[in-house]
């Protein structure tokens, strides 16, 4: 029985090894980075503008007049101006002054982008992406600006085409937690599915080697007692 127990407890302790050191490896990671490096935080209030009282915009009522459908109207004061965000069938910026839309362009997330950032870094590339967005993007709203900044992580700053909004912060923490992710819940592409059936049958694996293992150590025990009640 005993030899059978070892045997298993060897093919198990092989199967679930690497895994089990994935697992110890990654959680002291998780465990011992604050998680506020990895997001990449913003600078509180580098987004806020002030309404002055004498600000001349197009009435909220002419705006939905032109625009039918609409759920929500909200005024934005912003350092890049004055816009409505309108969100209804569709979501859209407008400048809050002419009522024309506007879309987010090039210099103004590249401004954003830098202003987010504690000192400002200067912008390394910006490019816009309409769709398949990259795996650090993944489920966030398109169309966006991927602005990349010359700092020494390496922070790529999302902003939205549409709303202006800063929608993603990734560095280098960020990309190395990512992928740390990935390989502690054994989801390699899309690295959001904790339930499926490979991690399910690894922690099986996993329970099954601690258990033979309490076995084995069950029975050297009872061992141990028995031959010092004979030799007693």
């Amino acid at each position: 029985m005993s030899r059978r127990l070892y045997a298993l407890h060897r093919l198990l302790s092989a199967l679930t090894l690497g895994q089990l050191a994935i697992w110890t490896a990654s959680g002291t990671f998780f465990a011992l980075v604050p998680i506020e490096r990895v997001r990449g935080e913003g600078v509180p209030g580098a987004h806020q503008g002030r309404i002055p009282p004498e600000a001349k915009v197009v009435p909220p009522a002419e705006v939905l007049r032109r625009l039918p459908g609409v759920h929500t109207l909200e005024l934005r004061a912003t350092p890049a101006g004055l816009f409505y965000l309108v969100r209804g069938q569709t979501t859209l910026r407008l400048d809050a002054h002419t009522g024309a839309p506007a879309p987010v362009e090039r210099a103004e997330a590249e401004q954003t982008a830098r202003r987010d950032q504690a000192g400002g870094p200067a912008v390394h590339s910006a490019v816009r992406v309409e769709r398949d967005p990259p795996l650090e993007y993944r489920g966030r709203p398109l169309p966006a600006w991927r602005v990349q900044l010359a700092d020494s992580l390496h922070t790529a700053v999302w902003v939205d085409a549409t709303t202006g909004e800063v929608t993603a912060r990734r560095n280098d923490l960020w990309r190395a937690y990512d992928f740390l992710w990935s390989l502690h819940i054994m989801d390699y592409r899309g690295r959001e599915r904790f339930n499926h059936p490979l991690l399910v049958g690894m922690g099986v694996l996993a329970a099954l080697t601690v258990a033979s293992g309490a076995m084995l150590w069950g029975l050297r025990l009872s061992r141990w007692v028995r031959r010092r009640l004979a030799s007693g």
